[in-house]
């Protein structure tokens, strides 16, 4: 039951998962303080629709906390906070971040900010539960994430594996970003471990995250972050292969305010996920919106190879009660509102996705896309 003196801090409720995780504590009756990098992202907040059809007034409220990594970053925002979401956390960006400053992008943001939250959540005296956003990364060695170990079909990925965390320098921006939340698992679990405050964690941990994205309005917004690996396919480019591990955002943001319920047991991992064929995507598409491809709005040509990788997520679906929605609902979601998109202004449909960075192979008519965002 949520008390009215219940106040969640929510980081990163500008993004894909954050947006949505907001929309959903907010409809669950909690008082919200959302921490926000500046001046401008809280009217980006407030002009939302869904947020003004809510009408949260006093419930919704905001603090600037313009660097995650910095010293005592969110100590002035917990004052009588008794849960935090924590979901800002550095993205692969696609624009060629240089390797010798993978470490000081990825790395240090996301392991400063998390063990922030915690300084602060212990400071507050008032925090009873954090959730921490990780990723199914964070569970599973990169090298099979990119396809280039194999992982014994017979040993599914559970909630309590765990990747030692190797430091750089990494071969590729996802590389990177794995690290930095293996690093920041790692870092949390350290410091709950020696400082054993009055509050526990859960830690989610999302596959792709599929879906609407209301923080979009065009369709370049739209070809961005994991979205992109399903529309830039229907848009007919050959990529790939990535982990056929994914998950619908409507589940991870559920998920993120169900685990704020004290009788889900803290100190512990979920694994956010199911499995998926990529390029199922193509028949779904044929069989959802047959109109689409006969104007060819979207195209069957693309490609998208997947790696298998067995995940047991059922941990999750006893804990919070109920099954993952299905690809079909994912890819229904997130392309349902890039044709929307479309309909209001068309774009070429040679259009390049802004945050997916694509090299050409010249020994094959292929073009390779790199994973823009896994959780946020």
């Amino acid at each position: 039951m949520v008390s009215s003196k219940d106040l969640v801090l929510i980081t990163g409720a500008t993004g894909h998962i954050g947006s949505r995780t907001l929309l959903h504590v907010l409809r669950a009756g909690y008082r919200v303080r959302a921490a926000v990098r500046s001046a401008s992202k809280i009217s980006q907040v407030l002009a939302r629709p869904d947020i003004q059809e809510l009408n949260p007034g006093s419930r919704l409220t905001f603090t600037i906390v313009p660097d995650i990594a910095a010293p005592g970053a969110y100590d002035h925002a917990v004052d009588g906070v008794t849960h935090m979401i924590h979901i800002a956390s550095p993205l692969v960006t696609g624009d060629g971040v240089p390797l010798h400053k993978h470490e000081e992008f990825f790395i240090q943001p996301a392991v400063q900010g998390t063990l922030n939250l915690l300084e602060a959540a212990n400071l507050a005296g008032t925090v009873r539960r954090v959730v921490i956003t990780s990723s199914i990364v964070a569970l599973i060695p990169v090298g099979q994430m990119e396809g280039t170990e194999r992982r014994d079909p017979s040993n599914p990925v559970g909630p309590n594996d765990r990747v030692p965390f190797q430091h750089g320098p990494y071969h590729s921006e996802f590389a990177a970003y794995a690290a930095s939340k293996v690093a920041a698992l790692e870092a949390a679990e350290t410091w709950m471990e020696r400082e054993r405050p009055a509050f526990d964690v859960v830690h989610l941990h999302p596959g792709f995250v599929l879906g609407r994205n209301e923080t979009v309005t065009t369709t370049s917004q739209a070809l961005q972050g994991t979205n992109a690996v399903v529309l830039a396919m229907l848009l007919g480019k050959k990529f790939g292969p990535y982990a056929g591990a994914t998950v619908h955002a409507e589940d991870v943001a559920r998920v993120h305010v169900a685990s704020l319920d004290p009788t889900v047991f803290g100190n512990q991992s979920y694994i956010l996920s199911r499995a998926a064929r990529w390029n199922d995507a193509k028949s779904i598409a044929r069989r959802e919106f047959p109109e689409a491809m006969k104007k060819k709005l979207l195209v069957r040509g693309g490609n998208v190879d997947t790696i298998e990788i067995p995940v047991d997520a059922s941990l999750t679906e006893d804990t919070f009660g109920f099954k993952f929605a299905s690809f079909d609902e994912q890819v229904k979601s997130c392309v349902g509102q890039f044709l929307e998109l479309r309909m209001r202004k068309k774009p070429a449909l040679h259009h390049r996705p802004s945050s997916v960075m694509m090299t050409g192979n010249s020994n094959k008519n292929e073009m390779f896309v790199s994973i823009s965002e896994i959780t946020c």
